[in-house]
């Protein structure tokens, strides 16, 4: 609607027609992993083997669970971004109640060679396009577009899930962090949650940076820790101030002075 009222000419105006089309045809959001066959192969695979593979390295202690007794799904979990498997610790870190409902959103760009085939070779399109579909399946994960058109359909899509009681995971730093360092929001977190009208939880890691960094190729056992904060509801259109109210949120989930990043936190519900 933005991009339309500002069109002043029958170019500017073609262009806008050109990204709307571009977007219908690029956006191609999955469904089928929320099929029953498999939704049974996550729940069979997330407790047997991927979470307990993951828990060999990061070490999850989780706060602020009492929080998650007083809401039900769905909601919007935004979370600081520190490493690749920062979405592996918040589903250890997650009561099961809420483990089966996550749609971790994923950026589409690091999926280049699968929705862009044409520009890789085909060894690094089979490669990403594998690593896709298992992130689809085992995690239930999504692409969001980051740097490209999409995002009327990312909000349609996000609206799907919660209407059908599933629980958005969102990064809104859009990047992992070199120094665990909590960055700058991106705003699509204010508008996903205005447009949905659905709470935020805020989600603050620690620790991850020592498990598996950025710049590594395998991790490194350590303690982790998953902090939850009171939901906070988000209203209005001006979605870059809504985002720093999510980030503040994260900010001031920060471990107590002087205590580790396992601390005394209450040990995860994740058996």
């Amino acid at each position: 609607e933005t991009a339309f009222a500002s069109a002043c000419t029958v170019g500017e105006l073609e262009k806008v027609i050109g990204a709307t089309r571009a977007e219908r045809e690029l956006v191609n959001f999955p469904r089928w992993n929320r099929s029953a066959v498999a939704r049974l192969i996550r729940r069979s695979s997330l407790p047997t083997w991927v979470l307990p593979a993951a828990r060999v390295f990061s070490r999850v202690r989780a706060e602020g669970l009492e929080h998650l007794r007083r809401i039900e799904p769905p909601v919007i979990f935004a979370a600081n971004h520190q490493s690749h498997l920062d979405t592996p610790s918040i589903l250890m870190a997650l009561p099961a109640r809420w483990r089966y409902r996550i749609a971790p959103a994923m950026s589409k760009e690091f999926f280049h060679a699968h929705f862009y085939p044409e520009a890789h070779r085909r060894s690094e399109w089979f490669t990403n396009t594998l690593n896709y579909y298992l992130a689809c399946l085992i995690f239930n994960a999504f692409p969001l577009p980051q740097r490209e058109a999409g995002a009327r359909e990312m909000v349609r899509y996000a609206g799907e899930l919660a209407s059908a009681g599933w629980c958005v995971l969102i990064f809104p730093e859009g990047k992992i962090s070199e120094t665990g360092e909590i960055g700058g929001f991106m705003p699509g977190v204010g508008l996903l949650a205005s447009r949905l009208g659905v709470p935020v939880v805020p989600v603050r890691l620690d620790g991850l940076t020592r498990v598996l960094h950025r710049s590594w190729r395998f991790p490194r056992p350590g303690r982790v820790r998953v902090a939850f904060g009171a939901p906070v509801r988000l209203e209005g259109d001006d979605y870059v101030l809504l985002a720093e109210t999510v980030r503040e949120a994260i900010v001031r989930l920060a471990p107590a002075a002087g205590a580790s990043a396992a601390g005394s936190a209450a040990e995860s519900n994740s058996r």
